[in-house]
């Protein structure tokens, strides 16, 4: 995949986490102006999630799906494109040997942001940059406040230890594993970013590693 960059990956993943780390000061606050300020630091880091998938499945989408800025629209195109495309949360133990494959254990999405959320929660976002309407009905700031504190930390369940698949070739798949540290203090490690050649030479055994149940 002559598209696909590690380092633009990297660079998506630590923007990630200083929003996220901007929008938890944020979300602390019940003040109406800092709760739609929160859900436009949600709605920027949903937009870099979703980057991170085109990333890693360019060859798959035209040049106006590449480009685009929508989330919402992204989801979309790789669905109808793909069937594996998303962060998938994930633990992995990782080869001791030079010849030994990595072992993924999936771990679901209970506690991490599932395609679901993830579309729910961007629409929310939208809605709440507009200024209230005088002849609609007020917005829910109080649910607002809960939801963006539940969303953040669903964001970091999804993204913390997560494994994402790269077509490189035909025939050919390598995936990503990234591991993030989210605490926000001066003991804070750098994330750790992982390629890994893999035996995968189809999208169905793609599908078969990646299904978390």
């Amino acid at each position: 995949m002559e598209n696909f960059s590690k380092e633009k990956y990297s660079l998506i993943i630590n923007e990630v986490r200083e929003r996220i780390f901007s929008a938890e000061i944020l979300a602390e606050q019940k003040n109406k102006v800092f709760i739609e300020s929160t859900s436009l630091q949600i709605r920027k880091i949903l937009e870099l999630v979703a980057y991170l998938s085109v990333l890693v499945n360019t060859e798959k989408l035209n040049y106006k799906e590449r480009t685009e800025y929508h989330a919402g629209r992204i989801v979309d195109s790789l669905i109808e494109k793909t069937t594996i495309f998303y962060p998938l949360p994930s633990y992995m133990i990782h080869p001791k040997e030079k010849d030994e494959q990595p072992t993924l254990i999936p771990l679901g999405y209970k506690h991490a942001l599932s395609q679901k959320d993830f579309r729910e929660n961007y629409k929310l976002c939208g809605k709440v940059l507009h200024a209230q309407h005088p002849l609609k009905p007020e917005s829910n700031i109080e649910e607002i406040y809960r939801k963006n504190k539940e969303t953040l930390n669903k964001i970091k369940g999804l993204l913390k230890s997560h494994t994402i698949g790269i077509k490189r070739e035909k025939q050919k798949y390598t995936f990503l594993h990234v591991e993030i540290d989210f605490s926000n203090n001066e003991n804070t490690k750098d994330s750790l970013i992982y390629e890994y050649n893999t035996h995968i030479t189809s999208e169905k055994q793609l599908k078969e590693l990646f299904n978390p149940q």
